[in-house]
């Protein structure tokens, strides 16, 4: 923990009067508060005073260290006392302790698991040298006080090092850490508001297409059940541009985003012809602008009305505002020009565009990377649907190509890997990616390269075999509403072969184990409240296949390692199994597993939190359990 970032000569204060420990917070709070640390100082000091009714803060040997978690805070900061005379009722896990320094920590709520959990650990461990507090309560001036912390400063960043080297993680400069940071926090926000959108987009694709192919015109029917039909179909390829920015401002700034990034949405797309690129973009707008807002101090009288009136009311007027005044033209005119490339292109310029599309779609199974390119296919499924003439092969070839491959070569692959071959044919068939995840989980080093390269021809293929796909899904099951059938099975078998060789080249024989080697243990999530010892909480774009897979391999993981585990899923079906205020209460850790933003994330405030993606759960639960209880 670097400290230089942490304190300075500002932030401290030495030989206070403050008589009670009162009085000493609200001294180092404005400390904090006069350097520019707080945008509010009277929230933070509440959130510093409702933490102090929790447990003690006092420590012993003199020392305190009281510390608040807070939005308002804008980056991790410690502001430092040494009292004049010693505060003998400051709550402390040594009753006889007298209270002579006190350091206040601030911690951004971005910031409550990792950063707060780190400053703690090592503010601690710089008090439990050898003469350091002496040399604290000897120091003449702040210089002296502020070096006394510094010259260790060199020891702890070993220390970091040295921990960060154990754990396989790298250590990145503070401004990397919040740049990479925010690109996740928004990618999260996208994927949660695709997640929304997918059923929209594809319940009015489908049906759309389905009018249009039993119409036997190619065009819209204008009578009768099939105008019915489509009718359907339009208003969910209507509705998806709204639905797709409501929930990204949804993810950034709750259910007072909803309204504007809706609203907003809607005028970008359906005024301006913004299409999906303007729904992004005002989905983001309304929910930074919804968030700010949430921060406006109200009066007590108006607490009530901020949520369901104040907020959505004045949201969307500045949202609607920027695109209406704005954004709307310009987002229009890159859409037009996109359009206009995308239709313009062929030969060369098709393969490149496959090659992207094709490896992306692939190589995380429906993971974020396969999202993002799949929700360009499928956004323009009604304007340029030769994408997903593409996509929709490279969406079927990783299950198709793994099922092919042991079918081919039986001895290279375990009765397990056999079993899971079968359904991977079915999974691939109807268009789910994530049948081929159990060969990558198992061995991704041969399985990834040969996926990609097969996702890659299939999709070249179809794009270079002029395939149509009508409907934003993959694989077979969208045959009846694909034009150039035949270029699509050349291209899915063509993708899928090239998976299987090259996957069944670079892997060796299988070893069977033995039946004995492994007993049959019972991997059930907990359900009842208070008795598991690891939370956890496992959420993917899509809310199939890669939540659960992760929920699966921590149950099974923890059952194994005799620990006991509640896993909460938030995918398709909304939270199942959801986890209380009695199992955070008596829980040690929590592990967020996800790929999107999670939901009603203020439950787990007071519990140590480990963030990673649903797909190092998947890959290495064992070593993340064990990880995280450290």
């Amino acid at each position: 923990m670097n400290f230089r970032n942490l304190i300075d000569e500002n932030l401290i204060i030495l030989d206070s009067k403050c008589k009670t420990k009162i009085e000493a917070i609200e001294k180092l709070v404005d400390l904090l508060n006069a350097s520019g640390v707080l945008e509010n100082r009277d929230e933070f000091l509440k959130v510093v005073m409702e933490r102090e009714t929790k447990s003690p803060t006092g420590l012993e040997d003199g020392l305190a260290i009281p510390h608040g978690k807070s939005t308002t805070v804008k980056s991790a900061k410690i502001s430092a006392m040494r009292l004049k005379n010693k505060i003998t009722n400051w709550e402390s896990v040594d009753e006889d302790n007298e209270v002579e320094l006190a350091f206040l920590i601030a911690i951004p709520d971005s910031e409550k698991g990792s950063t707060h959990i780190e400053v703690l650990s090592n503010l601690t461990t710089l008090f439990m040298e050898d003469g350091f507090l002496d040399e604290l309560k000897n120091a003449k001036t702040k210089k002296e006080f502020l070096d006394v912390i510094l010259k260790n400063e060199k020891v702890e960043e070993e220390k970091v090092e040295e921990k960060v080297e154990k754990n396989n993680f790298v250590q990145e400069t503070t401004e990397k850490q919040d740049f990479k940071q925010t690109l996740n926090r928004m990618k999260e926000h996208l994927l949660f508001g695709t997640s929304h959108m997918i059923p929209f987009i594809v319940a009015g694709g489908v049906l759309l297409s389905l009018a249009v192919m039993l119409s036997g015109k190619g065009a819209v029917p204008d009578s009768g059940f099939l105008k019915e039909m489509a009718d359907m179909g339009i208003a969910g390829l209507t509705l998806f541009t709204a639905i797709l920015g409501g929930y990204i401002a949804y993810s950034i700034a709750d259910k007072p985003g909803l309204a504007p990034g809706m609203i907003g949405s809607w005028i970008a797309v359906q005024n301006y012809k913004t299409g999906f690129l303007g729904a992004i973009i005002v989905g983001f707008i309304a929910g930074f602008i919804v968030q700010n807002l949430k921060k406006i101090k109200l009066p007590d009288s108006m607490k009530s009305l901020g949520s369901i009136f104040i907020y959505p009311l004045i949201g969307t007027f500045l949202v609607c505002s920027v695109v209406i005044w704005i954004i709307g033209n310009p987002i229009a005119s890159m859409m037009e020009a996109m359009n206009s490339w995308l239709a313009g292109m062929a030969g060369s310029g098709k393969v490149l565009l496959g090659t992207i599309l094709g490896g992306m779609t692939a190589f995380d199974m429906g993971g974020p990377i396969n999202k993002v390119a799949t929700l360009f296919a499928q956004t323009q499924v009604d304007t340029q649907p030769w994408l997903m003439g593409g996509v929709g092969i490279a969406i079927c070839t990783p299950p198709l190509g793994m099922a092919l491959a042991t079918f081919m070569s039986p001895k290279k692959y375990t009765k397990e890997e056999k079993e899971a071959g079968k359904a991977a044919a079915i999974m691939g068939l109807i268009g789910i990616s994530e049948g081929a995840i159990p060969f990558a989980a198992a061995d991704p080093v041969r399985v990834l390269p040969a996926i990609v390269a097969g996702g890659i021809v299939g999709n070249v293929i179809g794009f270079l075999m002029n395939c149509i796909n009508h409907a934003p899904w993959g694989g077979w099951i969208v045959l009846p509403v694909v034009e150039g059938k035949i270029g699509y099975i050349i291209g899915t078998v063509a993708g899928a072969l090239v998976t299987a060789l090259i996957v069944n080249a670079l892997k060796p024989v299988a070893v069977e184990k033995e039946d004995s080697e492994e007993e049959e243990i019972n991997c059930e999530s907990v359900q009842g409240e208070g008795e598991a010892e690891v939370l956890a909480i496992t959420s993917c774009p899509s809310g199939v296949a890669h939540t659960f897979l992760a929920a699966k391999a921590l149950e099974k993981t923890a059952a194994k390692l005799g620990i006991k585990i509640k896993v909460e899923t938030q995918g398709a079906n909304g939270i199942v199994n959801r986890i209380t205020p009695k199992d955070v209460e008596n829980a040690k850790v929590i592990i967020f597993a996800h790929d999107i933003a999670i939901k009603e994330p203020q439950r787990f405030k007071n519990i140590k939190i480990v963030d990673v993606k649903t797909k190092v759960a998947i890959q290495d639960p064992k070593t993340l359990i064990q990880n995280s209880l450290k």
